[in-house]
């Protein structure tokens, strides 16, 4: 019996690797790439007369008056969640991530003992966005917000606004665990007219 040497014999094991790994590759199923989705059309803010829509009465407010801020408390199966919405020019020098960044922390200067616990881009009504969840205690309780901030442009206008809306909640409800989908959803809705 003829024995071939140590290193034909590790030289006939890569050979045979390879083309087990050539034939595997030959018969894998062809996989197409996803195809990007469409960006989302950017909707511009509107110079129109401002109004408040609650359990289907509408208060319109006179030409020229325009919401800065609005803070609501909302209820759903007797729990509390509270909304803020800003609106504010901006200097075209000033950046989304300068804005964001002091909204994070004005955020902070209320709450000291506030932690991050995500932060990401993400679109509001097809512009970019930033989007951060924080968690602190308000006395002894514990609270979730969620804070966005947005550049969106102003119809008929070359500049943007700095659009920032933001929830706070007790994560602990059961009746609010599904708080922030519904958040993001309106969120999306801002997009439809």
């Amino acid at each position: 019996m003829i024995r071939t040497s140590l290193y034909d014999r590790i030289s006939e094991k890569r050979i045979a690797q390879e083309e087990a790994a050539r034939i595997e590759l030959q018969n894998a199923p062809v996989i197409e790439p996803e195809p990007e989705p469409e960006p989302e059309p950017v909707v511009a803010l509107q110079d129109t007369p401002s109004s408040f829509n609650f359990g289907g009465f509408n208060l319109g407010f006179p030409t020229g008056f325009n919401f800065r801020e609005v803070q609501t408390t909302l209820e759903h199966e007797g729990e509390s969640v509270s909304l803020s919405i800003k609106r504010r020019d901006v200097q075209q020098w000033q950046t989304l991530e300068q804005l964001f960044e002091a909204s994070v922390q004005a955020f902070r200067k209320d709450h000291p003992d506030v932690r991050i616990i995500r932060q990401r881009d993400v679109r509001v009504a097809g512009s970019a966005a930033k989007s951060v969840d924080l968690h602190f205690k308000s006395g002894h309780a514990d609270r979730h917000a969620r804070l966005v901030d947005a550049l969106v442009p102003v119809a008929g206008r070359d500049d943007a606004q700095w659009l920032s809306i933001a929830c706070e909640i007790d994560p602990a409800r059961p009746a609010l665990s599904l708080w922030l989908v519904d958040f993001d959803g309106m969120l999306d809705g801002l997009a439809a007219r």
